[in-house]
């Protein structure tokens, strides 16, 4: 399913998640990276160099002042929580649409495709309201439409066989896929930060012993590699490899076992059942990640 087939509420929270998403790492990267500097200025033997100690000591205060502003940007911006919050609105409302083509409770077949179309509305209010934050920020979108695509309501009125179809190949297989490459991706990057970790912090330690021996160094590189390895650190946990990598690999499983049944759904009944358990699936590992971040 293409992304404008998607509700126009969709696409913008969406939009709104990805942004803040970049933006929220974009500041933490910037400070990591003034903290290397300040402990890469700090770490210069500027006493043996008095001409020079004055202006080592505004270029520390500068980056200090910066590092500050920095912070206060995020604690006030909060971009971490407008990604959480627009994510979990962005992933509710595909949900929904989902469920609306399908024909699934509370969107089944046996109510007329109007009746269907208010309830959809009314569960987009109530999503946008579960997120007070964001609510004044998406509500305009539901005024500028369209909120119920064509494209979902064409779907919706396609015959069994074309929406089980359909639903298997652009919902359940596309959806296990992106989990399979992305569970693979953070078990990488989660190994590949562990090295970095452990490197930085075993070149620490081995500098620290040939430092005691020369002790006329201009430079003292402990300190730097000290803050990189923690550096290294904090981010391997703000970015939550290891737990993504096991979440995406549990739903991949269970997504493909999902996608068997589904592929031998015969009737509505069937068909709504493996919709149901699909989304409940993927809303579960959505609930677990929002939690976790929270």
């Amino acid at each position: 399913m293409e992304l404008q087939d998607y509700p126009t509420l969709y696409r913008e929270s969406d939009s709104s998640a990805i942004n803040a998403q970049k933006r929220h790492f974009w500041l933490v990267r910037a400070k990591v990276a003034l903290l290397l500097v300040i402990a890469g200025v700090a770490s210069i033997a500027w006493s043996q160099e008095p001409n020079l100690r004055t202006s080592a000591a505004i270029v520390l205060a500068i980056f200090l002042v910066v590092s500050i502003v920095l912070s206060a940007i995020m604690d006030m911006r909060k971009f971490d929580r407008v990604w959480f919050s627009s994510r979990a609105v962005a992933e509710s409302i595909k949900t929904e649409s989902w469920s609306f083509m399908m024909k699934v409770e509370p969107y089944d077949g046996t109510i007329s495709d109007s009746k269907a179309e208010e309830r959809f509305l009314n569960r987009l209010d109530k999503i946008l309201h579960l997120q007070p934050s964001l609510c004044s920020e998406l509500t305009p979108y539901l005024q500028q439409g369209p909120l119920i695509t064509n494209y979902m309501r064409q779907m919706r009125n396609e015959s069994l066989e074309n929406r089980r179809t359909y639903y298997v190949q652009s919902r359940i297989h596309d959806q296990r896929s992106w989990y399979a490459k992305n569970a693979k991706w953070n078990k990488d990057r989660e190994a590949l930060w562990f090295i970095i970790t452990w490197i930085l912090q075993l070149a620490a330690a081995v500098l620290a012993i040939i430092v005691i021996g020369f002790r006329d160094l201009i430079i003292n590189p402990v300190g730097i590699l000290t803050t990189a390895g923690a550096s290294a650190l904090s981010w391997l946990h703000a970015r939550s490899y290891r737990e993504l990598s096991q979440t995406y690999g549990l739903v991949t499983q269970e997504i493909a076992l999902l996608e068997d049944r589904a592929n031998k759904a015969s009737t509505e009944e069937k068909l709504a059942e493996i919709v149901l358990d699909v989304e409940r699936t993927i809303s579960r590992e959505h609930t677990i990640w929002l939690a976790r971040r929270l």
